[in-house]
């Protein structure tokens, strides 16, 4: 009976539970704002994984990928002592713009219809 997931999103799902606390924490912590990891993108090979993180409330002039970006090594060793992976993924981590890019199609949408 073939699997419902493949090794690679049953991977990335394991790896966003393991580093959401740590990213909600690096965010409070560090005076970013809150920060939330949103989706975890593994490579078929699983050597890299895409971390994908949205922020909210981000003081002015103060970027989340600089604070995320140096602990991507700590990352990895979270990864790598709750997970039994033969392989620890190179963590690359980006800011998710779903949200952002959502609100602004619901302002965008609101306007035409006020027209």
């Amino acid at each position: 009976m073939p699997r419902e997931f493949s090794r690679s999103v049953r991977i990335a799902e394991s790896i966003k539970r393991v580093l959401a606390e740590p990213v909600m924490r690096a965010g409070r912590d560090g005076g970013i704002g809150m920060l939330t990891l949103t989706r975890v993108i593994v490579a078929s090979d699983l050597s890299t994984a895409r971390v994908l993180v949205s922020a909210f409330s981000v003081p002015e002039g103060r970027s989340p990928l600089d604070r995320l970006k140096d602990m991507r090594p700590l990352m990895r060793q979270l990864i790598a002592r709750e997970l039994q992976l033969k392989k620890i993924p190179i963590i690359y981590v980006e800011l998710d713009e779903t949200m952002a890019t959502a609100a602004r199609i619901g302002e965008l949408l609101i306007d035409r219809n006020r027209e």
